[in-house]
């Protein structure tokens, strides 16, 4: 069923406007009526990021109104993971902007007595480590590093909606496809003919369309089968040349000029090993194993979407 009130957090950031105005749209379908009567309450102190008026904002958990208790809340606030460096000062910031955020939350709903059915908690494939061999599904254990650790605390913090009877998702979400995100920072380079894989290119590189997710995040909602891990990747993963090289293809530009591994350490440092340099072949096998259908499970049709 449905959930009538949800609360978002980061829902003004990249995946979080999408997965508002797919919401949005898409919940009269489920709800099987012309007004699935649908409330969004979208935290942040930056409402103009976002297009859709008919949000409801509030700058925090306490600023909801009398008497509105969510049903479900989606939790995917957290300070931009691959932006900056990693220093001391970067990765206290992003651990308080995820961990010290989700359990600040989890403390707000408990002093206002709710309890709400399920949480989506937003993590990432970062949770596996940078050198993990072969497919990986959810039953892998944690890697090791900072993201590893990272995304093990945010799921720790999580975790603890269970004692107020809430179903948890983790959904760990790889790189996501669509208009902003990675490509953002990709296309500029590739149009000039200057992309590339980074490195040998033979690490893995697990993505997702912008649709796809935001149709997992929606299952997820409704789909009781939905709890723990979830991998929200495509059930195809690719490693970084044949990534650039479909992109260049599809661009109609070279893509063979491979980004040194020793120049991003040097200038990235941690962040790079991790996130740049390392990479996992991430599959869904919990959702495939319920049943749902990826729109865009192949890359090709996937960047052809997102191009067009």
């Amino acid at each position: 069923m449905l959930p009538q009130t949800i609360y978002i957090t980061g829902g003004t950031g990249f995946v979080g406007r999408a997965l508002c105005a797919y919401l949005l749209k898409n919940a009269p379908e489920i709800a099987g009526s012309e007004s699935s009567g649908l409330t969004l309450y979208v935290q942040t102190r930056q409402p103009e990021h976002h297009r859709h008026r008919t949000i409801k904002f509030v700058k925090n958990y306490q600023q909801l109104p009398e008497g509105v208790a969510p049903d479900a809340i989606i939790n995917l606030a957290g300070a931009p993971i691959a932006d900056e460096r990693w220093s001391e000062k970067r990765k206290q910031i992003l651990l308080d902007s995820r961990v010290a955020a989700t359990e600040t939350l989890l403390a707000s709903v408990e002093k206002a007595g709710h309890t709400p059915n399920t949480l989506l908690n937003a993590s990432a494939i970062g949770f596996y480590g940078p050198d993990a061999i072969g497919e990986i599904d959810e039953n892998a254990g944690r890697g090791e590093g900072f993201a590893a650790d990272l995304c093990a605390s945010w799921e720790t913090a999580a975790m603890g909606f269970s004692r107020l009877g809430t179903r948890v998702c983790l959904m760990r979400i790889g790189v996501v496809l669509g208009d902003g995100g990675v490509l953002a920072k990709l296309l500029p380079l590739f149009k000039m003919g200057l992309g590339g894989p980074i490195g040998h290119g033979k690490q893995g590189m697990s993505w997702v369309h912008i649709d796809d997710l935001c149709r997992l995040f929606m299952t997820a909602l409704v789909n009781p089968e939905f709890a723990g891990a979830v991998n929200c990747t495509t059930p195809y993963p690719v490693s970084q040349r044949v990534f650039a090289r479909e992109l260049g293809r599809q661009l109609g530009r070279p893509a063979c000029l491979p980004t040194p591994a020793t120049v991003l350490r040097l200038v990235y440092g941690q962040m790079a090993e991790e996130l740049l340099i390392g990479g996992q072949y991430v599959t869904p096998g919990r959702v495939l194993a319920a049943g749902f259908e990826f729109k865009y499970a192949r890359l090709e049709t996937a960047l052809k979407s997102v191009l067009n």
